[in-house]
């Protein structure tokens, strides 16, 4: 359960899933339900009024934030490119990180033909919050970023807004493949993430 000072009832009221590396769970409900507060939650960025999270059983209470986060990757709505290059947005300058993944990723997402109409590629430099680039390449990027980060949970809050709608159904099922080694938890308006969720 979550709850503010200022609001009558709960954000949050009682609500209980589990997840595993195999879950692919949408969430869905009209702005204003809790569908941020509830990722944020399970982010660890806010905690819980009432009830606990458990990670393999012991409470996220009891565990360094920090090594959480750093099994997820997030893609939140507030989240937007820093400056600097391509490169250092995808790979938050971690240099372990292969090109071959680099490529990989890239293609998943669909950054591909942006990067081949740029000068430099993945060296181009990229002002604050991104704002040269188009909404849909910002949000590429992000999306990118969280998934480079090799996550066992991914966490992503409409990160395919204002996309064309093949584009997205082509990206949603690359995220969702069973193949793939992420849990997913996605909160987002677009009813073709319900045909590969869980």
């Amino acid at each position: 359960t979550y709850s503010v000072p200022n609001r009558v009832d709960p954000i949050i009221n009682k609500i209980s899933l589990s997840l595993n590396n195999k879950s692919r769970i949408l969430i869905k409900g009209p702005s204003g339900s809790g569908k941020s507060s509830l990722l944020r939650i399970i982010s660890g960025i806010i905690e819980p009024t009432n009830g606990k999270i458990f990670l393999n059983d012991e409470s996220l209470q009891n565990i360094q934030l920090n090594s959480y986060r750093a099994c997820l990757g997030l893609s939140l709505a507030e989240e937007s490119p820093f400056e600097g290059s391509i490169r250092e947005n995808l790979t938050l300058n971690d240099n372990t990180i292969s090109e071959a993944k680099i490529n990989e990723v890239i293609n998943m997402v669909s950054l591909k033909s942006f990067l081949k109409e740029t000068v430099n590629g993945l060296e181009t430099i990229i002002y604050p919050e991104g704002k040269q680039i188009s909404f849909t390449v910002a949000k590429k990027i992000i999306l990118a970023r969280a998934i480079l980060k090799n996550p066992k949970l991914l966490i992503l809050e409409e990160p395919l807004e204002h996309f064309e709608e093949d584009e997205a159904r082509i990206i949603i099922k690359k995220l969702t493949a069973p193949e793939n080694p992420w849990a997913l938890i996605v909160a987002s308006f677009n009813n073709d993430w319900a045909s590969q969720c869980t």
